[in-house]
């Protein structure tokens, strides 16, 4: 095994085995929610095949130290440099970014649910799938599968299908001992003509006890923090890790936020938003503030209400559950979701954050 951190899903290792052993496809895409482990599960298929007839200590460590001559990893990058047709993809790119992608490899291959975050990385270039082309064409090292991990494959067909397109004609005419893995949270925005060349595997969410044994033993979490996040980030280790760090912190923001929201106070609002200039930080914020909001949704369904993930915050919910009605409460959330899709679109984030407590309060207190 490559890791030692891993939830491991031992259905899909045994299906990993299955294709190796008989008939191995030549693409697959690996989808579901995010933080269920679908990268490091492709990086122990990786090992499995490389590994078949070569099960040597040398070959596990190449993989960890992302040494391995076998394993590409294709994902978005920023396009800082314009490049040429005939360009390698890394051309777009300062020595920053790659140093940047370069520690971030290396932290997803320790931790197989580190978040890869790299600034204006919206799109996978046309090069990239070029520099494939180019690759697939050259003699295999040792006559091994040259292996393609593609992350944030969804990516490949926007803002525009171009590399999309391409990577289909690689898919279309597989070349031998090559096996491409598309790796993605949104198999929705990926193009239908590109899924069906693929064999799908679907990852399943995490069960809270999963979770929450991986907090306690991996993060020395305590049992009264680690059963109330793995209870709301709804199978996303990525999101649990996240929520772990200064997680009594994390706990007084919402406390605060929900108070400001009850009670309209700009000048304080001001202060509090300063801390958010981390677009993450912020975007974490509003991913609690919709648990609450569906929270509320929950307990206005007395049937449900056995459903909520806030218990910390169980008299706020009251109050809201009180002063407003459930269209109200629909439209904060759809609020916070369009909010949180422009974090990612470069807006100037102060007035993005004050628009943000502006639109939610005028919602809640229309006559």
């Amino acid at each position: 095994m490559i890791y030692d951190n891993l939830i491991i899903n031992k259905k899909l290792i045994q299906i990993f085995n299955n294709y190796i052993n008989k008939n191995l496809p030549h693409s697959f895409i690996f989808h579901g929610n995010k933080g269920v482990g679908k990268f490091g599960h492709a990086i122990e298929f990786s090992n499995l095949l490389l590994s078949k007839n070569n099960q040597s200590e040398n070959n596990i460590n190449k993989i960890k130290q992302n040494l391995h001559e076998n394993i590409n990893y294709i994902l978005p990058l920023p396009r800082n440099k314009t490049i040429g047709k005939n360009d390698s993809a890394l051309k777009a790119l300062s020595k920053g970014d790659i140093e940047n992608i370069h520690n971030n490899i290396q932290s997803k291959l320790k931790n197989p649910y580190h978040d890869i975050v790299i600034d204006k990385a919206n799109t996978i270039l046309i090069n990239s799938i070029r520099d494939i082309k180019k690759k697939i064409n050259l003699s295999n090292y040792n006559n091994q599968y040259n292996i393609y991990i593609i992350l944030d494959a969804e990516k490949l067909c926007y803002p525009r299908s171009e590399s999309a397109n391409s990577l289909l004609k690689i898919l279309e005419e597989p070349n031998e001992n090559n096996l491409f893995i598309l790796i993605t949270s949104n198999i929705s925005k990926m193009l239908d003509t590109l899924t069906s060349r693929c064999t799908k595997i679907f990852f399943p969410n995490l069960t809270n006890k999963d979770i929450n044994v991986f907090l306690k033993n991996e993060l020395n979490i305590d049992e009264v923090n680690s059963n109330f996040i793995s209870n709301i980030c709804n199978g996303d280790v990525t999101f649990a890790i996240e929520l772990s760090n200064n997680f009594e912190e994390k706990k007084e923001n919402i406390r605060l936020l929900i108070e400001l929201i009850v009670n309209y106070d700009i000048k304080t609002w001001n202060d509090f938003s300063l801390q958010f200039k981390d677009k993450r930080k912020f975007g974490i914020l509003l991913k609690l503030f919709l648990i609450f909001l569906i929270d509320v949704i929950n307990y206005k369904e007395k049937s449900i209400r056995d459903k909520i993930r806030f218990n910390f915050y169980l008299d706020n919910i009251k109050i809201f559950n009180e002063k407003h009605d459930a269209e109200m409460i629909y439209k904060c959330i759809d609020i916070t979701n369009e909010t949180n899709q422009n974090i990612t679109k470069n807006l100037f984030m102060p007035l993005l954050i004050t628009n943000f407590y502006l639109e939610i309060f005028q919602t809640l207190n229309k006559k």
